[in-house]
């Protein structure tokens, strides 16, 4: 509704425009006309008195004497001048249609002559005192007027006669105002057509033009806001000056996409994100890499921040900080959880987006990906640790081996010398049950101490992984648990001894089926990414304890009333004899633990 007013409005200004600048110089030039016309009777009136008193070449008294009218009566002398006159002002009225002359005598103060024949009715009259005739006379000054006079509403030209310096009277030419009344109205009525035409010319020239330029504009106006979502758009050239504008905002365009598309280019090959954020706190624009590290989908453009960061109020509390107070933050440290990849640790920085003129237009928001060096820095932690450990348990295992080897051999004497049938027998077999029990972990602490020491050789990880599957059928079965193999495509060969990498395989697997309840599942799937292969071992079931998590890796760590502790820890360090890992996390049906290692290269 308010396009429609503002259109109307227009159109009636650009009309009225037009049009009112005709109709007052219309009404200025019939002005003109009107007082043309009138001067143009004024001075033909004017003429014909002059000519009137040209052509009276004797005074009244000459000619009364020469008529032998000297001695007669006024209303005698009167007929006789009007009988001399008469034929001059029926021929000078004749030349003039319309218009009527005639003569005045001061000394008989009389009309004595009227043409044309049919104002002789008026001769002998005389004029009344306040008639412009008599101030004619007595001024000696001729004068147009337009009255009420003896022949009615005229416009009336009146001039003295003066003979030998003597006022005789006055001679004049007149015209009925009704006639010029007409006259003007015909001019008018002339004028008030050719107005009206030029009007409705002017009125439809001008909608026209305003339906080209409402046309254009709404091109124009499209374009742009196609242009605002679209800078690889380009309008139609027009012609004329409209042609220019529209190639003014083609460059223009192309200008402003190739700086944004280098812009933008350069902001999405940061491996750091970034986002921007105006005064008001809405999103403006991000990388990729933004969208990579926060999931944001192209829908919140626009939103306010406190919409989008809703579940993460360290965010919410520096981007307000940096909006309400221009406070920036550095290297802030923000731990998010992100749909696909898990809890990633991001480094935050904001900064105050200032423009050209050193004015506040937003905020900037860099976000680093911290969390492969944190996790980089864990396993160097761990792997500082676990050196250290390997190098005790090393020590321990020999120092506790010597002395097994010689409490087996002297029990071995002992239960020789001892009769079949003898009560110690009982006891010396528990000594050499305990005294393997012994053997085996310290067996187990050599193993953890140095993995590495075993063979690198291209290993088949398809036939590693299903031996390991065959080894564990028989718990399974007993639990009545399925274990489901999804290995895709054809896995890759990897750099590493199978013996370990089945004891690794072995290790995950029965504590996945020792924590899975009778009836569930096992779920093992392979993937290539890059240069690495991911094997992933599920098993329905608890979650492992928060705390736990980082535990589970760590040597004697166990929460299982028997065992040593030792399994995870002795598979951590044979994977990362390979240069891979073990990750674990809790999932929406219980634990994952996943074996990344990396693929064998060529030439190895």
């Amino acid at each position: 509704m308010k396009t429609y007013l503002y259109r109307l409005r227009f159109v009636v200004t650009v009309i009225a425009a037009t049009v009112l600048p005709i109709l007052i110089t219309g009404i200025v030039l019939q002005k003109a006309a009107e007082q043309a016309l009138l001067e143009e009777k004024k001075q033909k009136l004017t003429a014909i008195t002059e000519q009137m008193d040209f052509a009276l070449t004797q005074t009244y008294a000459e000619m009364l004497v020469e008529m032998g009218g000297a001695e007669a009566s006024r209303d005698e002398q009167i007929r006789m001048l009007s009988s001399k006159l008469e034929p001059l002002t029926n021929r000078i009225a004749a030349a003039h249609p319309g218009i009527g002359v005639g003569y005045y005598a001061a000394e008989l103060d009389a009309i004595v002559t009227y043409g044309p024949g049919t104002e002789s009715l008026h001769v002998g009259k005389s004029i009344s005192a306040d008639h412009p005739g008599r101030e004619v006379m007595e001024t000696r000054e001729p004068a147009v007027v337009i009255g009420e006079q003896v022949r009615g509403n005229i416009m009336n030209a009146m001039i003295p006669i003066i003979r030998d310096n003597q006022m005789i009277g006055y001679v004049w030419a007149n015209e009925l105002m009704s006639n010029i009344d007409v006259q003007l109205a015909g001019m008018r009525q002339s004028i008030t057509i050719i107005l009206g035409i030029g009007c409705v010319v002017a009125a439809i020239v001008s909608g026209l033009l305003v339906h080209r330029l409402e046309v254009i504009l709404a091109e124009i106006k499209s374009g742009l806001k196609r242009l605002s979502y679209d800078l690889s758009f380009r309008m139609k050239r027009l012609d004329g000056e409209p042609g220019e504008i529209t190639g003014a905002i083609n460059k223009l365009a192309k200008d402003l996409q190739e700086s944004r598309s280098h812009t933008e280019t350069m902001m999405d090959s940061m491996e750091n994100g970034v986002i921007a954020l105006d005064q008001e706190g809405h999103l403006t624009a991000w990388n990729e890499s933004a969208t990579r590290l926060l999931g944001l989908p192209a829908e919140v453009k626009g939103r306010q921040y406190a919409q989008v960061f809703t579940d993460s109020p360290l965010l919410l509390e520096m981007i307000a900080s940096a909006l309400q107070e221009a406070k920036t933050n550095h290297d802030t440290e923000w731990w998010h959880p992100h749909p696909e990849r898990g809890l990633l640790c991001l480094n935050i920085t904001t900064s105050i987006w200032r423009g050209p003129l050193d004015e506040v237009l937003g905020v900037i928001i860099m976000i680093e990906d911290r969390t492969e060096w944190k996790q980089l820095e864990s396993r160097l932690a761990q792997a500082e640790r676990l050196a250290v450990i390997g190098e005790w348990a090393t020590s321990i295992a020999h120092e506790v081996r010597n002395p097994l080897t010689s409490i087996k051999a002297f029990t071995q004497i002992i239960e020789e010398d001892l009769p079949s049938e003898h009560d110690s027998r009982e006891y010396t077999g528990i000594i050499m049950e305990e005294v393997e029990r012994l053997n085996r972990f310290a067996d187990e602490l050599l193993l953890f101490s140095r993995p590495s020491e075993e063979t690198h050789v291209a290993v088949n990880l398809d036939r590693v992984i299903r031996h390991s599957l065959k080894l564990t059928e028989r718990t399974a079965a007993n639990k009545e648990v399925s274990i489901k193999l999804d290995t895709g495509s054809e896995l890759p060969q990897v750099m590493a001894s199978p013996e370990l990498l089945k004891q690794v395989f072995l290790n995950i697997l029965l504590n996945a089926l020792q924590a899975v309840p009778n009836g569930g599942a096992v779920h093992l799937k392979t993937e290539r990414q890059a240069d690495h292969v991911r094997i992933h071992i599920s098993n329905e079931g608890s979650a492992i304890a928060k705390e736990n998590l980082d535990m589970v890796f760590e040597p004697f760590f166990t929460t299982k009333s028997s065992g040593t502790g030792l399994g995870l820890a002795i598979s951590q360090r044979i994977v990362q004899a390979y240069g891979g890992h073990i990750y674990v996390e809790n999932t929406s049906e219980g634990v994952r633990f996943t074996v990344e290692l990396p693929v064998r290269k060529e030439g190895e």
